[in-house]
């Protein structure tokens, strides 16, 4: 077997490890339930990076994870594991690389750069560069970054060990900058100042901080208690005349703040049931089909995300938890999405898809109306009794195409820009615009990668324009 003909074969469990792994890491950057932590242990570093390193098929280099935004700060694994290949030893990873730097040179790195650039280098310095030492040779050598920066006789351009009068002094000059007393933002954009948590950790809060420099404290924080919420929630209920929402408590300043609600309570949903304030609750996807309905007659239009906001309609959330989408619940209502899905859009991405294949699959039909009747797929792998069709989205259950295209042992692909309704067909599977950008990077084709990615921004723009 040649390697092209290898390859092929292995496409479709690639597909599916690859697919698995990446949705993995998509809900891990959304679900506020897995954001990410302060504290890692070891094993759970480990698992991180393993997991990291099945999805890029090879030992991951430190400035990879560094640069990946999906994993710890690459202080937690030097804190916990020392080295770099420390952690690879006992993750039983390969050691891909053994630094040679002394530590004399790189104290001369250090000043070089210094002399090049008139201050002192930042670890993201290293981060971005290429052909630098890593991190870890600073940190083995010198135990930290600050500590090289000091062997080397520069100025330490990130410090903790600030002493409270120090702080105070610089807030004190941070105030007389702006001719007022600083916020927290203003403080932490700034990157000659420490950070406004330093202060909290210091004086226990930011107002605290404030007064010991006798500076105004503009902003006063409320501690709210269980009964007080309550107690506003049904004074909003009256004034409404209907069930109070969060966005409710948003746009009135008398009220706590959304965070405050659900830290006493758990949710919204909760601090209601206290209340006994009727829930407003959307059980039947006819509700919401209504509502988006309505809502379309009112705009002449089929109403975006923004629009339910805008007219006080459920949350986006309600939809896709019903409907999957947001654009499944649009196409349930007899809608059409605002997603661009135009002749010339579906077109442009039928080629787009057409040049993929060819890429992925090398020997591909178009049109192959022969093996079919009453239908044309758009492409045929063949060899694999594969048939892809280019979609902007499931926009029906296609019911007559998996009848056509997926008798005895065929099977079919659905190519789409973004998700809609699908078909539970197990002879049926979907690729969209995100997992066919990354499959084509993996084939070294990041010009046909930046156009999947043109494609999603295209749908998704105010202002909707021809793909050419």
């Amino acid at each position: 077997m040649n390697p092209v003909e290898d390859l092929s074969v292995k496409y479709s469990v690639r597909i599916i490890l690859f697919l698995g792994s990446f949705w993995k890491h998509f809900y891990t950057i959304n679900c506020t339930a897995n954001l990410m932590k302060n504290k890692y242990s070891k094993k759970e570093l480990v698992k991180l990076v393993l997991d990291y390193s099945n999805e890029v098929k090879r030992v991951p280099k430190m400035k990879e994870v560094t640069k990946n935004p999906n994993l710890p700060s690459i202080n937690q694994f030097l804190k916990n594991f020392k080295t770099w290949n420390n952690f690879l030893r006992e993750s039983g990873l390969e050691i891909n690389y053994v630094s040679k730097y002394s530590k004399e040179e790189l104290i001369k790195l250090l000043i070089k750069f210094k002399e090049q650039n008139n201050r002192s280098p930042k670890l993201e310095d290293l981060i971005n560069k290429e052909h630098t030492p890593s991190i870890s040779c600073f940190f083995r050598h010198f135990g930290s970054w600050n500590n090289a920066l000091r062997e080397a006789g520069l100025t330490i351009n990130v410090r903790k060990d600030y002493t409270k009068k120090e702080l105070l002094l610089l807030l004190k000059k941070k105030s007389k900058e702006l001719g007022r007393a600083p916020i927290q933002k203003e403080m932490n954009s700034d990157k000659n100042y420490p950070t406004s948590p330093l202060y909290q950790k210091y004086f226990g809060s930011w107002n605290n901080a404030l007064r010991e420099a006798n500076l105004e404290t503009k902003y006063i924080f409320r501690k709210w208690t269980k009964k007080e919420i309550i107690s506003v929630l049904k004074n909003k209920y009256k004034e409404l005349g209907k069930t109070p929402g969060i966005r409710d408590f948003d746009s009135d300043s008398r009220t706590p703040g959304k965070g405050t609600v659900r830290k006493l309570f758990g949710n919204w949903t909760n601090a209601l049931r206290e209340a006994n304030i009727p829930l407003k609750k959307y059980h039947k996807k006819e509700d919401l089909i209504k509502i988006l309905k309505n809502l379309a007659v009112k705009l002449n239009r089929t109403p975006t995300i923004a629009d339910l906001k805008e007219n006080n309609k459920p949350s986006p959330i309600v939809f896709t938890s019903k409907f999957g989408t947001y654009t499944a619940a649009c196409l349930s209502a007899g809608l059409i999405p605002n997603d661009g899905r135009n002749s010339q859009i579906w077109k442009s991405w039928e080629e787009h898809c057409t040049e993929m294949a060819r890429v992925i699959h090398k020997n591909v039909e178009i049109k192959k109306n022969n093996l079919i009747e009453n239908g044309v797929p758009d492409i045929y792998v063949e060899g694999k009794n594969l048939f892809i069709d280019a979609k902007t989205c499931g926009y029906k259950e296609f019911r007559e195409q998996v009848k056509k295209y997926c008798k005895e042992e065929y099977r079919l692909e659905f190519w789409c820009i973004f998700k809609g309704m699908e078909n539970r067909s197990k002879k049926v599977s979907y690729l969209y615009a995100k997992d066919l950008a990354l499959l084509m990077k993996k084939y070294r084709r990041k010009d046909l990668a930046e156009k999947c990615y043109q494609f999603i921004n295209n749908i998704y723009s105010k202002d909707q324009t021809t793909l050419t």
